[in-house]
């Protein structure tokens, strides 16, 4: 019998990005890696667009969120990888589920990171073979999405002429079932 104790789920699926219309607010270039990016500025999602991608959403986590519950966007923004710009590793705080549109892009560069990587790279030096990955790359490509927990450690290797669409979602859980 085999379990797989402690999961972390992501999801990957198709999106049109021609359906998602957001209003800038701003632009800079933000973290360490000084990515231009639409982060920190009050954006706005159109209604339908919101709509549209809460739905496309809510079709790809469905199976594993089986409760009666209603998500919510809480942020999102637009980056603009220009010459080999990258995103240092990080979360994205104060939110249940976060995702990234691939509006643009070769080939992704999203790097998720194990929980545990550091612990596992000295596990590594005891083990005659590797038995746990310590990073996940997914191959997603332009009109893709992948949702994932928020606490989930990620980054973005260098890329350049592309352009990722990042948010945050809360889960409200309807009242008939708290």
């Amino acid at each position: 019998m085999k379990l797989d104790l402690f999961s972390i789920p992501i999801y990957i699926g198709d999106i049109d990005c021609d359906r998602i219309k957001i209003d800038h607010k701003g632009w800079r270039k933000n973290w360490l890696s000084e990515t231009k990016t639409s982060h920190s500025f009050s954006n706005e999602v159109e209604k339908d667009s919101a709509h549209y991608l809460l739905q496309t959403i809510a079709k790809l986590i469905k199976d594993d969120f089986n409760f009666d519950a209603n998500l919510r966007l809480c942020s999102v923004w637009e980056n603009h990888y220009k010459d080999n710009d990258f995103q240092e590793p990080h979360i994205h705080a104060n939110s249940h589920l976060s995702f990234i549109i691939y509006k643009k892009v070769e080939e992704s560069r999203t790097v998720f990171i194990h929980p545990y990587s550091n612990m596992l790279e000295t596990f590594y030096g005891m083990m005659p073979v590797k038995s746990f990955e310590r990073i996940y790359e997914p191959k997603c490509k332009s009109n893709q999405i992948v949702v994932f927990p928020s606490c989930l450690q990620h980054m973005v290797k260098k890329m350049s002429n592309s352009i990722t669409i990042a948010g945050n979602l809360l889960i409200d859980q309807n009242e008939s079932n708290k």
